[in-house]
């Protein structure tokens, strides 16, 4: 899978820039909106944002024609995932600390629309180029 590592590389590039624009922000009057934890939630968007990366890419080179429903599941399943997460952490971790709640609410539903904006960026490119591409 040669597409797989720029893929990567361009996700890398993303978090690095997203982790330094988050530092940036953490010396802002924003700050107590962003969860103490944040770098944990950008390592694990990266990394589960690179495994969706194989998935997609192994899907649409067995089956080009059903792409769409299997990024289409992959996403609604992985929406579904990450409810629970916040439904868990909220209730479990910290229903009695409610700043920390609606930090760790605000920090990682930003992190999953950018993360999820820059998926579907560069899978889009990197299925066009790949149709383009000679066999």
């Amino acid at each position: 899978m040669k597409t797989l590592k720029p893929l990567l590389i361009k996700s890398f590039i993303f978090s690095i820039v997203l982790g330094i624009i988050t530092v940036g922000l953490r010396h802002t009057d924003i700050a107590p909106l962003i969860h103490d934890q944040w770098c944990y939630l950008l390592i694990f968007y990266f990394i589960l944002t690179g495994f969706n990366f194989h998935r997609l890419l192994k899907s649409f080179q067995k089956e080009p024609r059903k792409f769409f429903y299997s990024f289409l599941s992959i996403s609604i399943l992985r929406m579904f995932l990450f409810i629970g997460i916040v439904l868990v952490y909220v209730f479990v971790f910290h229903a009695d600390n409610t700043q920390n709640a609606v930090s760790f609410i605000i920090t990682f539903t930003a992190y999953y629309l950018l993360f999820t904006t820059c998926e579907v960026v560069l899978i889009v490119s990197a299925i066009k180029n790949k149709k383009h591409q000679p066999h």
